[in-house]
């Protein structure tokens, strides 16, 4: 720390960010400050960029994925100890609210949420210390393990479709850190062929890599004519739409076969509509999942997962690069050309 002063990535406008000098936090009753030692970016840091966030007028620090050191804590916090590596989920329910005494903490009225991951320093607030933050064990990589967040939303879908063994499951924006995470628990719960669906050769490389039973190129190859080929004409028994766009929502449903099960996981802005067909969808009997966010019980099977080395993360993580340079992985995010940048404060 430098005279109190920390370097900060802060979001201004849309495609506007700039690096600033600005206070480093000090932890009230509960909280933790934490030296940043990694912080990969993601879709929502993506999607930050390009239109900000809904929840958090600009000017504000972002970044949300993280790993570092403990250095400072608040009053009452226990469990935790100065020079602890740790990492955290991005948000916490309350756990007394409508919404999370029905059991659904991922919609809480009251969330809590942990951004500004994009500094040298993050502090942690009190509800998401207490419930959702974890010690990096010696043997994981601070980006390795602050890759929970993203796992737990993973995990949330996952438990909503229960993929069952055997079952032929497609993927829909394959290519990207969700929808390899995606594959892989499909994979683990037995999915018995998986197609991996995208438009980055080189981002299916590492579905194939990771077990895809085959991949597409949606610029290049039919995606319904070989779905229908390699499910004997029925269509799948799952697809999970991790692409975000309201066409691949609507392709989802067209490759679900009668009885099978859709999960819209990649989100749309409010107001967009999507077109389907009534009939297909009610004769067929298809069954169509919204997921959003996860809950604390999601994260910590989601940790567990990371730590037990089930989950192959490390080929998500691209390159590195400094704190001033996020920009310029950002773009490389949405040009394709890689799947998560690791920012790295310290250089």
């Amino acid at each position: 720390m430098n005279d109190n002063k920390m370097r900060a990535v802060v979001y201004l406008a849309p495609e506007q960010i700039e690096l600033r000098d600005v206070p480093v936090p000090t932890p009230g009753p509960g909280e933790m400050l934490v030296r940043v030692r990694a912080a990969p970016t993601c879709g929502t840091d993506l999607k930050t960029y390009r239109r900000g966030h809904p929840k958090f007028p600009p000017p504000f620090v972002f970044g949300h994925e993280f790993g570092g050191d403990v250095v400072a804590l608040g009053e009452n916090v226990s469990g935790f100890r100065i020079g602890d590596r740790v990492t955290a989920n991005v948000f916490a329910e309350c756990g007394t609210c409508f919404y999370c005494r029905h059991g659904q903490g991922n919609l809480c009225e009251q969330l809590v949420y942990n951004f500004g991951a994009f500094a040298e320093y993050n502090l942690i607030p009190a509800s998401i210390v207490k419930g959702a933050t974890f010690i990096i064990p010696a043997h994981l990589s601070y980006e390795e393990a602050a890759l929970v967040e993203p796992l737990s939303t993973v995990v949330h879908s996952e438990n909503l479709l229960n993929i069952q063994p055997g079952e032929r499951v497609v993927i829909l924006g394959a290519g990207g850190a969700i929808g390899l995470m995606q594959q892989q628990m499909a994979l683990l719960r037995g999915a018995g062929q998986v197609i991996a669906v995208g438009h980055s050769d080189a981002r299916l490389a590492v579905a194939k890599e990771l077990g895809a039973t085959r991949v597409i190129n949606a610029h290049h190859e039919p995606v319904s004519q070989i779905v229908s080929e390699l499910t004997n004409g029925y269509g799948a028994d799952v697809v999970i739409e991790c692409a975000g766009q309201k066409s691949t929502w609507e392709l989802a449903v067209d490759l679900a076969r009668r009885g099978g099960r859709v999960c819209w996981f990649g989100g749309l802005a409010s107001g967009v509509k999507v077109e389907l067909d009534a009939g297909r969808l009610h004769y067929g009997a298809i069954k169509l999942i919204n997921t959003h966010g996860a809950t604390v019980e999601d994260a910590k099977a989601a940790f567990e997962l990371i730590t037990s080395g089930f989950i192959n993360l490390r080929c998500l993580l691209s390159e590195t690069l400094p704190l001033s340079q996020l920009e310029l992985g950002l773009k490389k995010m949405a040009a394709g050309e890689v799947i998560k940048v690791v920012i790295r404060p310290d250089l």
